[in-house]
């Protein structure tokens, strides 16, 4: 069983295949679908890069909490051709790895 730090990385993963796509995506979604898919890209981009390589991702908690996120990048691989349901699950997932990415924080300032 992989614990957080490859869920993170293949949830990295996920999201950099959805972020070369957005080009693709012009014809499917409207111009202020486009636009919010691309903030909240940015968004679980910015989230999932704080995310990486951390040791308490290794725990129970960690892991399960990193396994949700890549749930919804996987969710998100097969919505993102529908522009609603492209839409929810990329802020779903960056709702998500933001959370993981304070709770890292939180870790982090108390074990230092």
């Amino acid at each position: 069983m992989a614990d957080g730090r490859q869920h993170i990385e293949d949830t990295y993963t996920i999201i950099q295949k959805a972020s070369g796509r957005i080009g693709d995506l012009e014809d499917t979604y409207s111009a202020d679908e486009l636009a919010e898919l691309q903030i909240y890209l940015e968004s679980a981009e910015k989230w999932v890069k704080l995310c990486r390589r951390k040791v308490w991702l290794r725990g129970q908690e960690g892991t399960a909490m990193a396994q949700g996120c890549l749930d919804s990048a996987n969710r998100l691989e097969i919505a993102l051709d529908d522009p609603e349901a492209g839409v929810d699950t990329m802020a779903e997932l960056s709702a998500k790895l933001e959370s993981l990415a304070r709770v890292l924080s939180t870790k982090s300032q108390v074990l230092t």
